[in-house]
């Protein structure tokens, strides 16, 4: 039965439920009410009855002169000492031969007629002062203002129910309208649209907050899984496109060994660029996937000075000179593989870009390693630098990118690696005046500073 009934609540919508629960406890409340005041009201009526005539037989009593048959709704009957009247007036089917009985005020019933009846001796006289008083008077009223309450409370009862059905469905009008946009979000893949909530600061607008923050995300997240989708396509269709170039000309048209060699190095070349570009995508995806890594303590010096000796062999090579100063023993939080390739992706993008010289520094403050790569190549204009972390972007010309083509990725890679070591990155550059980029790491051991 209970299964039941939660069953039908649970098809019936939040307002209604709402509102058939708080109404609920207000019949219940009103019907308690209505029977407390209904008892409060008899005695309360029936107190005022009795007080007002024994005031009013005892007034009489110490003072004979105001005596009168009648006054203000009281009946008065003057007895002797043998309980004969002797004066007065006695309200019609009242018993005047009921003994005296002084002290309290009693109740007389004859058939439907209620009379409320005090006795008390006269003050100096030897005669009893009886006042009589018709209860039905006073059950009158009573009934009137227990009609008035049933009539007063259901009205109230309506008005607070419509008054709380508003109330409850003006604040749910805030759900109904992330359902919809929730709906029109789902059928039409448009992540840019939000839901547009009138200022609040109760808890349903604090959610359709929370719910625009998440789209926030959620759209950031789709147009850069649909400009993956567009850079990937791209990056893939050139060596693609030379690949199937050279397989079809060496199948039509190489006469001997030789040119299909030259094919085959061709085609082996792009492969090896498809791959490489493969890797780097999937080692993107799982930095920005939030991979655990291990941090543990690195000698950040050391993984600096290992790297340097490799690339002072590589830069001399193309005739550039290779600095080196780094600060001994530098240790940082981190992952040594994931930090040697952060560096790695600096070192061999100042590699590509120098014209003559490449800076490898390593510098302390007192709470901080302050790592840099400078290079004095063309740089990168303002309108560059904010997107050069951005996958797959290139800068077209600045950085001669004919003739140091990269895949694009490896910046974008170096700012996630900083991201999961919680480092700060970025990079000093003007067009024409070289580059600098650099990483903040935080020192594992502040004393060393």
């Amino acid at each position: 039965m209970l299964l039941r009934i939660k069953q039908a609540l649970a098809n019936i919508p939040i307002t209604a439920r709402v509102t058939l629960w708080y109404s609920f406890f207000i019949i219940a409340i009103v019907a308690a009410l209505i029977a407390v005041s209904a008892v409060v009201a008899d005695e309360v009526f029936e107190d005022v009855s009795q007080k007002k005539l024994a005031k009013s037989v005892t007034k009489i009593a110490n003072d004979m002169d105001e005596f009168e048959p009648y006054d203000d709704g009281i009946f008065f009957i003057k007895y002797n000492a043998k309980g004969d009247v002797i004066g007065g007036l006695a309200p019609k089917h009242f018993q005047i031969s009921l003994k005296m009985n002084s002290g309290a005020a009693r109740l007389f019933e004859n058939g439907e007629n209620r009379f409320y009846y005090y006795d008390i001796a006269a003050r100096g006289k030897n005669v009893w002062i009886r006042g009589v008083i018709n209860a039905e008077k006073f059950f009158k009223k009573e009934g009137l203002f227990l009609l008035a309450l049933g009539v007063f409370v259901p009205v109230l009862f309506i008005f607070v129910l419509y008054g709380g059905y508003k109330t409850i469905k003006n604040a749910m009008k805030p759900v109904a309208t992330i359902s919809k946009t929730a709906l029109e979000i789902g059928s039409s893949r448009d992540f840019s649209k939000r839901i547009d909530l009138p200022a609040g600061k109760d808890e349903l607008h604090a959610l359709a907050s929370v719910f625009n923050q998440m789209l926030d995300s959620l759209e950031k997240v789709y147009q850069s899984e649909k400009q993956l989708t567009s850079d990937v396509s791209h990056e893939l269709r050139t060596p693609l496109s030379v690949i199937m170039a050279e397989s079809d000309y060496a199948a039509s048209y190489a006469q001997n060994l030789g040119e299909a060699k030259e094919s085959l190095e061709v085609i082996s070349r792009q492969s090896r660029k498809i791959t490489s570009l493969i890797d780097q995508i999937l080692e993107l995806s799982r930095l920005e996937a939030g991979r655990n890594l291990e941090l543990k303590d690195i000698n950040l010096s050391f993984i600096l000075q290992n790297l340097a000796s490799d690339y002072e062999k590589l830069a001399s090579a193309k005739g550039l000179k290779f600095s080196c100063v780094v600060a001994p023993n530098v240790q940082i939080l981190g992952n040594e593989l994931m930090i040697s390739r952060l560096v790695d992706n600096f070192l061999s993008n100042a590699l590509k870009f120098a014209e003559a010289k490449i800076e490898l520094n390593l510098s302390l403050t007192k709470t901080h390693a302050l790592l840099s790569v400078k290079d004095d190549g063309l740089g990168i204009s303002k309108k560059d630098i904010e997107l050069i972390w951005n996958k797959f972007y290139q800068v077209e010309s600045s950085r001669n990118k004919s003739q140091n083509r990269g895949s694009g990725l490896g910046l974008a890679i170096a700012a996630n690696i900083a991201k999961i070591h919680g480092a700060k990155l970025g990079v000093k550059s003007e067009a024409g005046a070289g580059s600098e980029f650099w990483a903040e790491f935080e020192l594992v051991n502040l004393k060393q500073a």
